[in-house]
Formats: C-alpha cells, structure tokens, sequence
C-alpha cells in the first residue's frame, strides 16, 4: 500500500513528487494518470478562449493583383451582358419596326391594285355599255347604268340601235380601297369618259395614278346626244 501511494505520488516521467490534487507535473507537464489528459481536453472545451483574430493585413502583390484581375473580368462581363441585352433589345425594335413597315407596305400595294383592278372592270364595263347604246353614260346615270338600265333609253323601239343587254357588271364597286366614292365623269354628250379614285390622301387630280379614261374621239366620229 505504502509502495503504490508512493508510485502515485510521484511522476512517472521525471520522478518529481505530486501533491494529490494535481493533473500535470509542475517539472515536466506530464500527466499524472491517464484519465487526466481527458480531463483536461474537456476542462479545455469549457474554458473561454482569449484568442482574437489579428487585425494586421499584409500587403501581398500577387494577392492585390489577383483581386483586380476578379474585379476587371466582373467589369467586362457586366459590360459585355449589358452591350448584348442592349443589342437584343435593339434587335427586337429595328425587327418590330420593319415588320409593320412591311404590312404596311403590302396593304399599300394590295390597296392600289384593288384599285386598279376595279377601274379596270368599269372601264371595260363602260366599252361595252357604249358598244350596245353608241354612247356612255351620262353624268346623271352615272355608273350605276351598268348594272341596272337606265330609264331613258327606249328599249321598245324597234328601229332603235340603242339597246342596252346590261347588266355589265355582276358587282358595282360604288367606293374605292380607302373608303371613297369613284368619280365618274363623262363630256362631249358621252363621247369621252374618266373615272377617278381619289386614292390614299382623299385627293383625286387629273394626273392621279389611280384615274382612267376612254381613247381620244377622232374628228370623223359624230357627236351623240345624251
């Protein structure tokens, strides 16, 4: 007994003496028994720590320029995104653009050729009213003649070449494409005629595109009544 309180009394390491209460040796820091480095990691966990980061930077230049080449590369690739949304967006307005400028084109021409068409099945319309009645119709017949017979013609006189076998069109087009009335006009007790569409802008003139008229009457035609 005597021996192994001796033994525990003393440090195995460097043999100095040890007060009972103690863990480590004062000499050599060893511990005393094995249960004792446990002891002191869980003492350890428990006990708040005086460490605090230090506060010193150390200038490093690689570190510095491996910064500004992250900064620089994030600077171009904002600029780059931003340059392509703007040319996306870009893109999208200038397509938009002539995209509407194209229909609006296309029913442009398409207005015009339905204007031309239908000048042209009135002008043909009126050839044949003349060719059957020897003249066109008056300004107060008007167009309408060609589809419904005029009242002063005398269809009961057999002695009468004047006879009309309308109707010469199946479907008049009393207003042009853009909504207005087709001027006609006849001169010369019906010897010449024009029709005119008054097109785009509303405004019929004697050079306007949208304007058709008969073949110029020879000296050797005699004038009809109306």
């Amino acid at each position: 007994m005597g021996a192994q309180g001796q033994q525990a009394g003393t440090c195995r390491q460097c043999g100095k003496k040890l007060a009972t209460d103690q863990r480590y040796c004062l000499n050599c820091y060893s511990p005393v028994t094995t249960g004792s480095a446990r002891a002191h990691v869980e003492l350890a966990r428990t006990t708040a720590t005086t460490h605090r980061p230090d506060p010193t930077v150390v200038f490093s230049p690689e570190k510095h320029e491996e910064i500004l080449r992250r900064a620089r590369g994030r600077k171009r690739m904002i600029a780059t995104a931003s340059i392509g949304l703007v040319l996306i967006i870009a893109g999208s307005i200038t397509f938009s653009v002539i995209s509407s400028n194209r229909r609006l084109a296309q029913r442009t021409i398409a207005r015009e050729q339905a204007a031309r068409r239908d000048l042209d099945l009135l002008s043909e319309a009126l050839e044949r009213f003349k060719a059957d009645v020897q003249r066109y119709p008056t300004n107060e017949e008007g167009l309408m003649c060609l589809t419904r017979k005029p009242a002063a013609l005398k269809q009961d006189n057999a002695s009468d070449k004047s006879v009309w076998y309308g109707p010469y069109l199946d479907n008049l087009p009393e207003v042009d494409p853009w909504g207005n009335d087709y001027i006609y006009h006849t001169a010369d007790r019906g010897r010449t005629f024009e029709v005119v569409s008054q097109g785009p802008d509303g405004n019929a003139t004697p050079d306007s595109r949208f304007r058709i008229a008969s073949q110029p009457v020879t000296s050797t035609e005699s004038p009809l009544d109306n």
